[in-house]
């Protein structure tokens, strides 16, 4: 799968939130990021589900641009210590105690920047493989965006045992015209299901069940990055759980 938008992909219900007044303290928690629009809850919670299986998070933004009066350098390792904190421990603890932040406006800045998660630095241990999320300012309604979400893929071997490098999958963009996210993460299913050593049927559900958690969490504003991690956890055993939030 490469980069390019599937014809006929599927997009998120709904439109996103108001982006925060300027001014506005930076959110703490996942919640206050969808709230104020710079992602939704179906990219939400697929991050905080592969994060909990231990994949690796790369989170870009330029640095030097501001939105809602947030720096990019700020907004980028914000949002990614809320994914980290507000998702349970990883399944298997392998992921390092931080995200990866990058000053980097495009997936292609990002692999220039972090030359390790390259195609050329790929190998059979699959050591570039990463969720990388691509932040962009949005000048026209002054907010900050996923603009891109990315997979970076490990290598395979075809049948006569040689290293075939696979493409960047993308598993989300922002629909600036629409006002809503695209998603294209089913597509990949399969290889994320792997990823995460899991059955894709079982991975599709966990991210769902999250996904309607985070609704009811956002939609009772709870902002509080222990409580959310403390819902998910009790969701994963008590599936009746997520649905009293």
């Amino acid at each position: 799968m490469d980069d390019r938008p599937a014809p006929g992909a599927r997009s998120a219900t709904g439109t996103l939130a108001r982006p925060a007044s300027p001014g506005r303290p930076i959110p703490p928690a996942i919640t206050g990021w969808i709230r104020v629009g710079t992602l939704d809850a179906e990219l939400a919670a697929l991050a905080l589900v592969l994060v909990e299986h231990g994949l690796p998070l790369v989170v870009a933004a330029p640095g030097a641009a501001t939105a809602n009066g947030w720096a990019g350098a700020g907004v980028r390792d914000a949002l990614g210590q809320a994914l980290l904190t507000c998702s349970p421990p990883p399944r298997p603890a392998i992921r390092a105690q931080a995200p990866v932040t990058v000053d980097a406006a495009s997936l292609e800045e990002v692999l220039v920047r972090i030359p390790t998660l390259s195609l050329e630095a790929a190998d059979e241990a699959g050591a570039r493989v990463a969720i990388v999320l691509v932040l962009e300012a949005d000048l026209e309604a002054d907010a900050w965006r996923i603009g891109a979400a990315h997979l970076l893929r490990p290598p395979l071997r075809d049948g006569h045992g040689h290293l075939q490098r696979q493409g960047p999958a993308v598993l989300a963009t922002w629909d600036g015209q629409a006002g809503t996210y695209q998603h294209f993460a089913w597509g990949v299913m399969p290889e994320l299901a792997l990823l995460a050593q899991v059955r894709a049927g079982d991975l599709e559900a966990e991210i769902a069940q999250c996904v309607d958690l985070l609704a009811g969490l956002v939609a009772h504003e709870i902002d509080d990055p222990g409580a959310i991690r403390l819902a998910i956890e009790a969701a994963r055993t008590d599936p009746a759980a997520g649905q009293r939030h």
